[in-house]
């Protein structure tokens, strides 16, 4: 392909704030708009907004015990900052009101929000009744109804961070852009990123995550996306749904009480997505790869022997090829999604994908670690569901490899009666690949293991816990090596990264014959 058409949008978008009944119009001048303008920005957290005291009363209902100065909302006293408030939280076996110490204001707290202080406490104080969980969210729908921005809120079985940092890429030429930080995507996280949103910038981009029904609904009641997105509907947290079809319910509930004018991106290739119904007057952009598609993956390609991949999307009006410079095929329909959201607020294709472009893995999820012994690990232990670790699989069947492809598989969580069958059918999977090393941690895959012969030449090894396989792994692994670290999160499979990292090759290592079980 030797040129790129460009064809603008001058239409305006036109999105109606429910809480105030003002509208705002987002829209792009009429002339090509090439090169990203220095002013553009996007981060997780540029310049969060200051809580006055009068406003933080206001939003949560409380009284004012003690006045203290304008500052950020903070949870958590081991990352609390100079300048923060301090919301305790109460769970089931703790009661965070009991890590208020004069301590904590010589750490640089200014103030309380919550239901008491220690004594001695001489800093603000705004007291709350009831549960401080319910003053989180009541700040959280206090920062959107002044918000005046478009905020884009998406969710998913797979890809909701990656995807949401793509969305911030490919907006960042028309505007400043604030997104989540992680994957903070449940109802704490999703209050403090609201929280914690400047009011200045013209984008805000929210993940929205849920493990039973009701969970999504109430996240977007908090958020109240002008932009909805539907990444996709795979086996993730059966074990609190009979079937796929009670998850796609579930996450169709961001769709529930979307307004007209809003705007639903959905994935056209995954019938459960496209089987959900959206509201008149809510307009539908569809992305994925078939015909028909608003914004269509056309083909991705695997490049730089399986270090990056090439991207080719269309529109009804462009076509665009460009490199992402990170591994794994299945960034490309992550890349669409982004596109399709850029493009439904009147980003050019063109545009957008020069910004994606530039994408580079989310930490700790896909993301290529090159150890000083000369190990190459793909660090993806974020998290783990049956379609991101068969992707993950694929990275490393696709890459190109002078030593052992090895896979460290942890085990997937949540995943209901049938969650043995999923371990088997990735333990197939790497076993087709014919990896050099297969390593599992955890019950579930030992259980698996059980039901699957790989390959005489692969050598099995397994370990209840991933303490355990980060001592043995070691003893098979050589410089030059790919290493694939994959496994849910309560697992704790960064143990084992960390002890690839720390090897040191002083002689050639003696393998030793591996049994099945360790």
């Amino acid at each position: 392909m030797s040129s790129l058409t460009i064809l603008l949008h001058p239409s305006p978008f036109l999105f109606t704030n429910p809480s105030n009944s003002k509208t705002t119009i987002f829209t792009l001048p009429n002339r090509p708009r090439i090169l990203i303008p220095q002013s553009a920005t996007f981060s997780a957290s540029p310049n969060p907004p200051l809580w006055t005291i009068s406003e933080t009363v206001k939003a949560v209902n409380g009284r004012i015990i003690r006045w203290g100065p304008p500052g950020t909302i903070c949870t958590d006293t081991r990352t609390l900052e100079p300048g923060q408030w301090f919301l305790p939280l109460v769970g089931q076996n703790f009661d965070a009101h009991n890590f208020i110490t004069p301590e904590l204001a010589t750490k640089g707290c200014v103030g309380v929000i919550g239901n008491w202080v220690c004594e001695g406490w001489n800093n603000g104080f705004v007291k709350v009744e009831g549960d401080t969980l319910s003053s989180l969210k009541s700040l959280g729908f206090y920062a959107r109804n002044r918000f005046s921005g478009c905020l884009i809120g998406l969710t998913g079985s797979v890809g909701k961070t990656t995807t949401k940092t793509m969305i911030a890429l490919a907006l960042e030429s028309v505007g400043t852009v604030y997104y989540s930080p992680g994957n903070w995507n449940n109802e704490i996280g999703v209050a403090l990123s609201v929280i914690g949103m400047p009011r200045d910038v013209g984008f805000g981009v929210l993940e929205m995550g849920m493990s039973r029904e009701g969970e999504i609904l109430e996240l977007s009641r908090m958020c109240r996306p002008n932009v909805r997105v539907i990444l996709n509907v795979n086996a993730a947290h059966l074990e609190n749904f009979a079937n796929l079809e009670e998850v796609s319910m579930a996450k169709g509930e961001i769709l529930r009480e979307a307004m007209p004018g809003d705007v639903c991106v959905l994935n056209g290739d995954d019938p459960l997505v496209m089987s959900l119904p959206v509201s008149v007057g809510v307009k539908k952009v569809i992305f994925g790869r078939k015909l028909g598609c608003d914004v269509r993956l056309v083909s991705s390609q695997i490049k730089d022997g399986g270090r990056s991949i090439q991207v080719v999307l269309e529109t009804f009006n462009e076509m665009v090829k460009f490199v992402i410079s990170s591994p794994g095929l299945h960034l490309a329909i992550n890349a669409c999604a982004a596109a399709a959201v850029a493009s439904a607020l009147g980003v050019p294709l063109a545009l957008a994908s020069k910004s994606l472009s530039r994408f580079r893995p989310v930490h700790r999820r896909s993301e290529l670690e090159v150890a000083e012994n000369g190990i190459t690990i793909i660090n993806d232990v974020y998290n783990a569901s049956p379609a991101s670790t068969q992707a993950a699989i694929d990275l490393l069947r696709n890459i190109d490899c002078k030593g052992k492809r090895v896979a460290i598989l942890g085990d997937m969580l949540e995943l209901g009666p049938t969650e043995i069958n999923f371990h088997e059918l990735m333990l197939q999977s790497c076993c087709d690949a014919h990896f050099d090393v297969i390593a599992l941690v955890g019950t579930r895959f030992i259980r698996a293991a059980e039901s699957i012969d790989c390959a005489r030449e692969i050598k099995v090894v397994c370990t209840t816990d991933a303490r355990q396989m980060a001592s043995n792994i070691t003893n098979y692994l050589n410089s030059g090596d790919f290493i694939l670290v994959k496994g849910s999160r309560q697992i704790g499979m960064e143990v084992i990264v960390d002890a690839i990292k720390s090897i040191h090759f002083d002689s050639p290592l003696c393998h030793s014959v591996m049994s099945k079980y360790d």
